[in-house]
């Protein structure tokens, strides 16, 4: 006869269940990537016997049955009190054994209608007393579904995480509708009294399928909730995991403890972080990188180890950076950046290596970028260019693409600030010539944002008519974005800078500017509670170009939006200075405005010594200007006539002298 997956033994009491676990065994698919962990080729377990002839008063088991569990490579045993007395359980567990041996695979599985009391009283006898992990299908317990992957995971050998995961992939829509933090609580408290368990051999497979349990609930739980605006009701579970965590001793733990601690500690530190709360997020991470760089440490040689801490020091290094604590973020992301790339000496044709010193790059970049440390940041996209470059030749896929033209835009942009204007120009083109998905709504955002950051390089170069055509492509990809979704007001903020800026070249150029329209974007913008910087800074903006236009009507709004306080926190920096050049605006149109000038002046005055940021210079050259600074104004005007700048506003000053 054919071999069999597993044999279900049961009482004929438990025939409902037997079958339902016959059914949904045989039918359950295996994850694509345990299948490859496997080596295996077919995504099904196989079948299941399931005797369901009564045996009444027989006194042995029949050939067929003998047979099929001479041909099956396990045996579950659905465990009740009726099963527990039942002699032919009993002779079916004693034959399995006598021809498979005392190795023979045989799960226990605690039936849905069991009643109360300790698994191991269900157990028959004939298991012995080192009893294996029970998966338990009682409500109170398990459940049917969890119980069953349990059981899959023992038959398969491999770890229940990931079987989980998939199911619940599967299985969204009941899942997620149906959890509280009642609930969530309460199971998180029962996951963690499984690690008080007595230090037998099943106590250790307890543990590491509570650990499971876990990851799935501060994992793959955690995704389904985010959607629905409901990771708040695992905070609670964090907090408890967190704390239990915390109280484990690490010499006390083998290697595989410490690398589940390390995982769940990991987990804990991406619901704190997707609730906002950075600092707690931090702390969490911190953790489990300690766990990391242990194991590490203990099996250099193991890539896996080596990879774990890698991902442990860019997560808490990425948790600081949002926590505001950029000194700490640099610590950590420094070591990532080692780390990848120890990764990708030891395997240089790995893809995910590249990627990862792709990542690492990328991500120093950026934190040097927003700290203004212009060169520092330079170095790193440049590198992060010349890494994903490598993965482009391998495969120009549009997930790639996207990659290298969104450190394209960030390689442009620092170009810019270091006043190397045509390198920044050819920064910005080289990103519009990746082929973006034109049906994938970010790469079409992003590419309107190239754009208008290109026309913004040209202007500074004079180059007004190229300006004028390439923003009124972005503003037209912006406009059908937005209106696509009306609601969006990341997509209004988009297509209104694109327009602000159309209406600053006509500006320059003498041309009417559509001052209402900007005006409305403004107020719907501003209208949300706490507004970020970006917003406020384009309220000045707008308020600034009507007052160059003398759309603005009477001065004195503006001065209210100069009057505006508690901007010194980071990312503050762009309102500060928009500040300084509405109020220069102004004075330009009523000199009793110079002291508001001199107001301002001195924080952007300090960030340009911090930074040599040369987007500040015209602002600082009009300042000194105005002001009638001489002593402040001639080196700076000769630093500035070094540059290819041809702004309009530079040569209208030019043109005073």
């Amino acid at each position: 006869m054919s071999g069999h997956c597993a044999f279900i033994s049961y009482s004929h009491s438990d025939s409902g269940f037997a079958a339902w676990l016959q059914r949904n065994l045989e039918n359950f698919r295996i994850p694509p990537k345990t299948m490859q962990a496997l080596n295996r080729d077919n995504n099904r377990l196989g079948s299941v016997f399931r005797d369901v002839a009564d045996l009444g008063a027989a006194t042995k088991l029949t050939d067929a049955l003998s047979d099929a569990l001479a041909h099956s490579g396990a045996m579950i045993i659905i465990c009740s009190p009726q099963s527990a007395s039942s002699k032919w359980v009993t002779l079916e567990i004693e034959e399995f054994r006598r021809l498979h041996g005392e190795d023979a695979l045989i799960l226990p599985i605690v039936s849905p209608t069991a009643g109360a009391g300790e698994a191991d009283s269900l157990f028959p006898g004939a298991l012995g007393q080192s009893l294996p992990l029970a998966a338990d299908a009682r409500r109170s317990v398990d459940g049917r579904r969890i119980a069953m992957l349990k059981l899959v995971a023992g038959l398969l050998g491999t770890g229940l995480d990931e079987l989980i995961q998939r199911d619940a992939r599967r299985r969204n829509a009941r899942l997620v509708w149906g959890i509280s933090a009642t609930t969530a609580l309460a199971m998180v408290m029962a996951i963690l009294a499984a690690f008080a368990i007595s230090a037998r051999e099943d106590a250790k497979r307890r543990l590491s399928q509570s650990e499971d349990l876990i990851g799935f609930m501060l994992g793959d739980l955690r995704t389904q909730l985010a959607p629905l605006g409901q990771v708040r009701v695992l905070e609670s579970v964090g907090a408890k995991a967190l704390t239990y965590f915390e109280s484990l001793e690490d010499e006390d733990l083998t290697q595989a403890a410490m690398l589940r601690k390390s995982r769940a500690l990991y987990q804990i530190g991406e619901v704190y972080f997707e609730l906002g709360e950075f600092q707690q997020a931090h702390d969490s991470f911190r953790l489990s990188l300690n766990q990391a760089r242990q194991l590490a440490s203990a099996q250099p040689d193991d890539i896996d180890r080596l990879f774990e801490w890698s991902q442990a020091e860019f997560w808490a290094g990425y948790a600081a950076w949002y926590a505001g604590d950029f000194a700490r973020a640099k610590e950590h992301l420094d070591v990532y950046h080692q780390v990848a790339w120890t990764l990708h000496e030891r395997e240089p044709e790995n893809v995910d290596w590249i990627m990862e010193t792709f990542w690492a790059s990328n991500n120093l970049g950026s934190l040097a970028y927003i700290q203004a440390k212009y060169s520092d940041a330079l170095a790193h996209f440049q590198e992060a260019i010349a890494r994903i470059n490598l993965l482009v030749e391998l495969e120009a896929s549009p997930d790639l693409l996207y990659e290298k033209a969104a450190v394209l835009s960030w390689l442009g942009s620092t170009y810019f600030h270091l006043g190397e204007l045509q390198a920044s120009k050819d920064s910005f083109l080289w990103a519009l010539d990746q082929p973006l998905d034109s049906g994938n709504a970010l790469h079409r955002k992003e590419r309107s944002y190239f754009y208008r950051k290109l026309a913004e390089v040209e202007i500074y170069l004079g180059e007004l008519e190229q300006a004028r055509s390439h923003l009124t492509v972005a503003l037209d990809i912006a406009t059908s974005l937005s209106q696509s979704d009306s609601a969006s007001k990341d997509l209004l903020y988009a297509r209104a800078t694109h327009a602000l800026q159309l209406a600053l070249l006509n500006s320059y150029e003498g041309l009417t500017i559509e001052y209402d329209e900007l005006a409305i974007a403004v107020d719907l913008l501003l209208e949300t509670d706490e507004p970020p910087p970006k917003w406020i800074a384009f309220g000045l903006k707008v308020a600034e170009i009507g007052v160059r236009t003398g759309q603005f009507g009477s001065l004195v709004p503006a001065k209210t939006m100069l009057e505006q306080e508690g901007l010194d926190d980071a990312g503050w920096d762009i309102v500060r200075t928009e500040q300084l050049k509405l109020a220069l605006a102004v004075a330009e149109v009523d000199r009793s405005f110079l002291p508001v000038v001199e107001e301002h002046l001195p924080g952007v005055e300090a960030r340009y010594k911090a930074s040599d940021d040369f987007e500040l210079m015209l602002p600082l050259i009009r300042s000194y200007k105005v002001l009638g600074r001489q002593a402040e104004l001639s080196p700076m005007l000769d630093a500035y006539r070094q540059s290819d700048s041809l702004h309009p506003d530079f040569l209208r000053l030019e043109a005073m002298d």
